[in-house]
């Protein structure tokens, strides 16, 4: 009887030994796998499949961004209180000035945006949207008979999340032999306090922390520069980046807002300043 007894007890050691040995197995297999593939695909060695993550969905709003002005109104999530319009019949954002002409000098197609908001703030906002945009088309219309061709258009996208109402206006300038120059600017606003929002209001909004999106500022930069390098031999006229600039930190950002999917982007467009169409683009969800 002992015998069976101790050949039962050895058969159950054998096959816990063996669970053990198939787990830990499983174990260190998982342990490569993610060595090599990471988080990113913790969902596939699980069976639970995730179609797109917040790496791919980034990197098609970057690839994507200059086709995603179509001078209108993107409502992301609704603010459902009331708001004071100069028009009550028309969008917080309107188009209020339209140029499309064409001569043998130039071709000008512009779509300028005007809040359509009762406040001072608001009233001086398209006041400097003019004073830029709709002032230099009126200025190329002017000098018509001045040698240079000159193709000048003008575009804009605004978003509405929650209380947050951010305008995006870009206007692509190419005059004779010059470098075509793209010029960005961003406005936001706190339809709720009727007030500027500022960079850090935004970062509190999406929980993010001043380090962090430093870090991520600086990684960012760095790899565009080492593609500018790689240009730059290739015989490519490119901005040089450097990381370290006051102008990259958080506190000196001038040109953000919330776009598609409620997103922070964080712009960087050097044609704001000279005669270029080089943008650096940071998003975080």
């Amino acid at each position: 009887m002992r015998p069976v007894i101790e050949k039962r007890r050895f058969k159950i050691r054998y096959l816990l030994y063996t669970i053990i040995l198939i787990i830990c197995i499983i174990s260190i297999s998982i342990a490569i796998y993610m060595q090599f593939y990471r988080e990113s695909n913790l969902g596939v060695i699980f069976g639970i499949k995730k179609e797109n993550t917040d790496e791919e969905e980034i990197v098609a709003l970057k690839s994507n961004f200059l086709g995603t002005f179509n001078n209108e109104l993107e409502i992301i999530e609704k603010y459902s209180e009331g708001v004071a319009k100069l028009d009550e019949k028309k969008e917080l954002i309107t188009t209020s000035n339209e140029i499309k002409e064409q001569n043998a000098n130039y071709i000008i197609n512009t779509k300028i945006p005007a809040f359509n908001i009762d406040s001072e703030i608001t009233k001086k906002y398209n006041e400097e949207i003019e004073s830029t945009f709709l002032n230099k088309a009126n200025s190329i219309i002017t000098l018509m008979n001045n040698n240079n061709e000159v193709v000048y258009n003008v575009k804009y996208e605004a978003y509405l999340y929650k209380e947050i109402l951010s305008l995006v206006i870009i206007s692509e300038l190419k005059e004779g032999e010059n470098s075509q120059r793209i010029i960005l600017q961003t406005y936001n606003y706190n339809l709720k306090e009727n007030r500027e929002i500022n960079i850090n209001e935004l970062l509190n909004i999406k929980k993010l922390t001043e380090k962090e999106v430093n870090n991520k500022i600086k990684y960012e930069i760095d790899k565009a520069q080492e593609q500018n390098i790689r240009l730059k031999e290739a015989g490519y006229n490119v901005n040089v980046r450097d990381s370290s600039s006051e102008k990259y930190k958080v506190k000196n950002a001038k040109t953000f807002f919330i776009g598609k999917e409620g997103y922070l982007y964080m712009v960087y467009p050097y044609g704001n300043e000279e005669f270029t169409s080089q943008i650096d683009l940071i998003i975080f969800k």
